[in-house]
C-alpha cells in the first residue's frame, strides 16, 4: 500500500498531517456508513436492546407493584418456576407444540404453494397478490377476525355454515373445546405465515435453473423424483433460512394467541410469551415476568442451535 501523498505546503508536523490523512480515509470507508446507520443504531439500542438487558435484569430480582423493598434475589424466581410453579412446565410443552407444528405447516404448504405460483397457471400474478393479504394484515387483526368466525354462537361463520350442512347438531365452542382449541389456533397460524414462507421459497424457486430439470427429466426422472433430487437441493439454503425465521418469530408469537383465546380456556394454551404477560400485568411480578422471558429466550437460543447444527449435518 502506497504511502499517504504529504502537501508540501502544510506547515504542521508530518505525523500531524498522516493522522488526518488516515481519519479521512476511515471516514470514508467506514465512518459515513455509520453516520447513515446512526438513527438504525439508536433506534435499536433504544427499543430493542434496553427492554432486553432490563428484562434479564429484572429476571433476578422481586420487582413488583405490590413489592415493598424490591431487591436482588438470584436465582429464587428462577427455582420458583422450575419446582413450585404448577403451570410452567405445561406452558413450555404448549410453547414447543405450538412453535414446531406451526413451522412445518408453513414450510410444507407454503412450499407447495411457491410451487402452484410458479408454474404456468391462470391469473398467476392475481393469486401472488392476493397471497400477500393474510402477511400485511396486522396480528391483532387476524385474531380478530378469526375469533369472530370460530365464535361459540350461531353468530360465528364457522358454525353457521357447519350446523347448516349437518356436521354439527349444535353450535360448537371451538375456542374453550380442549379438543378444537389447538386446530384453531394452528390453522390460524399458519394462515397468517404462509404467505412469508410462500414468498422466499418462489423467489428461490426462480433462480433455479432449468437446465437441471431438463436433465433430470431425459434421464428418467418424474415430477415427484425431480422435485426431490433437483428443487429441494436447490432451495434447501432458502428452507432452512426460512425456517429459521418462521422459528424464532413464531415462538414469540404473542399476539395472535392472546387475541383469540387469552392463554384459555385456564392455561391451555399459554406459550411463555402470554405466561410473560400473565406474571407482568395480571400478577404484576415484574421479576417473574423477567424470569420467565429470560427462560424463554434460552429455550429458544438452544433450539435454533440445534436446528443450525442439525441443518448443517445434513448439508455435511
Amino acid at each position: 500500500m502506497a504511502a499517504p501523498t504529504l502537501d508540501k505546503a502544510d506547515p504542521r508536523p508530518p505525523r500531524q498531517r498522516t493522522g488526518k490523512v488516515r481519519l479521512r480515509s476511515w471516514y470514508d470507508k467506514t465512518g459515513f456508513w455509520l453516520l447513515l446507520l446512526l438513527p438504525v443504531l439508536i433506534t435499536l439500542a433504544v427499543f430493542q436492546f434496553y427492554p432486553l438487558l432490563e428484562t434479564l435484569r429484572m429476571g433476578w430480582t422481586n420487582e413488583g407493584a405490590r413489592t415493598v423493598d424490591p431487591g436482588f434475589v438470584g436465582a429464587q424466581n428462577f427455582e420458583r418456576l422450575l419446582t413450585e410453579d404448577p403451570h410452567f412446565w405445561g406452558i413450555v410443552r404448549n410453547s414447543f407444540i405450538w412453535v414446531f407444528t406451526s413451522v412445518i405447516l408453513q414450510l410444507v404448504i407454503g412450499t407447495l404453494a411457491a410451487l402452484v405460483l410458479n408454474s404456468k397457471i391462470k391469473m398467476r400474478s392475481v393469486w401472488r397478490g392476493l397471497l400477500m393479504v393474510p402477511w400485511v394484515t396486522p396480528t391483532v387483526v387476524v385474531g380478530v377476525i378469526w375469533r369472530w368466525i370460530f365464535e361459540g354462537s350461531n353468530s360465528g361463520l364457522a358454525n353457521f355454515f357447519l350446523t347448516r350442512l349437518g356436521v354439527f347438531d349444535q353450535p360448537t365452542v371451538f375456542l374453550a373445546s380442549d379438543f378444537w382449541v389447538w386446530p384453531v389456533l394452528l390453522f390460524a397460524s399458519t394462515w397468517k405465515g404462509v404467505p412469508f414462507v410462500t414468498l422466499l421459497v418462489l423467489a428461490a424457486l426462480q433462480g433455479v435453473p432449468k437446465d437441471l430439470h431438463e436433465s433430470a427429466a431425459v434421464d428418467g426422472a418424474g415430477p415427484v423424483k425431480r422435485f426431490f433430487h433437483v428443487t429441494i437441493p436447490s432451495i434447501r439454503g432458502t428452507l432452512f433460512t426460512t425456517g429459521m425465521i418462521s422459528l424464532v418469530t413464531t415462538w414469540f408469537k404473542f399476539e395472535l394467541i392472546w387475541a383469540l383465546t387469552n392463554g384459555g380456556p385456564g392455561f391451555a394454551t399459554s406459550i411463555l410469551p402470554t405466561y410473560v404477560y400473565t406474571w407482568a400485568f395480571n400478577r404484576l411480578e415484574y421479576g417473574m415476568a423477567g424470569a420467565v422471558a429470560t427462560l424463554a429466550l434460552v429455550i429458544i437460543f438452544v433450539v435454533a442451535a440445534m436446528y443450525a447444527l442439525l441443518f448443517r449435518e445434513k448439508e455435511s
